[in-house]
């Protein structure tokens, strides 16, 4: 009967203890090209320098190039050219995203669902098959509303302060929480049972009181808080998109994360650093995200 008491406290506590607690999982990478939300260039910027036509020499007539299916035609000698964005200019660059606004789907990544923390996590997969480099910041990443404001990315430090603010973060602290509970009322309980098997559960509940109160409690009550942020706070580190550059054949990738609103569209700055020039990206998920 005594072994049986025992069991039946040890399983008691152990399942006291179980708590849900913050998951980083790995996150698996595809080529951009394969997310369903693809972002679209756009051209912002013109060369710094007008493109000029040279003028013909007195009395002579320069030669005129055969025609081109689809090209503009040149401008009379002597004028400048009308800005056309290179051809080439952020074609090689393919953008792909993800919208964790789905609880289920953000919990693949996260463990937990961080929109309910007030935090939109995005994920960019910036794949190079061209040959030229591009510059990407996650601060030319901007979320705009209905009303045509347009939000930054959060900082690490405030997406932490978000998560371990919110309802999301309180359930991660009392389930890291749960832990001391096994060392403070759950060792008085297991000490008893233990006492009992022994032949003397007062004796038995006093020690595993005093250890619980000294290994698992007090401790719990002071360092939970902190121990939850620091978990938190690496593994926004460690997924966030950082400022980089891409170059040819290569993949990269990271998230942003948006304070949880009401948008309708994504923009993207990147700097295409061999052609010299900005060209903006523009990612429209269906109905507001």
């Amino acid at each position: 009967m005594r072994n049986k008491v025992y069991i039946y406290t040890l399983s008691v506590a152990f399942l006291v203890g179980g708590c849900a607690t913050y998951e980083s999982k790995p996150v698996p990478i595809r080529p951009a090209s394969s997310y369903t939300l693809q972002a679209r260039p756009q051209y912002a910027t013109a060369p710094a320098q007008p493109q000029m036509i040279p003028a013909a020499p007195a009395g002579q007539q320069l030669p005129q190039p055969p025609p081109v299916e689809g090209q503009v035609p040149p401008p009379p000698p002597g004028q400048a050219a009308p800005y056309q964005p290179a051809q080439y200019a952020g074609a090689g660059l393919a953008i792909g995203a993800d919208v964790l606004s789905d609880p289920e789907r953000c919990k693949q990544y996260f463990g937990v669902d961080l929109n309910k923390a007030g935090v939109l996590p995005v994920l960019l997969v910036y794949t190079n098959g061209g040959n030229h480099v591009y510059n990407i910041q996650r601060g030319q990443v901007l979320a705009v509303d209905y009303d045509n404001n347009m939000w930054q990315a959060l900082t690490t430090e405030q997406a932490t302060d978000r998560i371990a603010g919110s309802e999301v973060g309180q359930d991660l602290l009392r389930g890291a929480g749960k832990g001391a509970l096994i060392g403070g009322a759950g060792g008085a309980a297991l000490g008893a049972a233990l006492g009992a098997v022994m032949g003397d559960a007062g004796k038995g509940a006093m020690i595993g009181a005093a250890a619980g109160g000294i290994g698992g409690g007090a401790y719990g009550a002071v360092h939970e808080k902190s121990k939850v942020e620091k978990v938190v706070n690496r593994d926004v580190m460690s997924k966030a998109l950082q400022d980089q550059q891409v170059a040819p054949g290569y993949t990269i990738s990271g998230f942003i994360f948006l304070p949880k609103g009401n948008y309708h569209r994504i923009e993207i700055n990147v700097f295409d650093t061999t052609g010299q020039q900005s060209v903006k990206y523009t990612v429209t998920p269906q109905g507001s995200f």
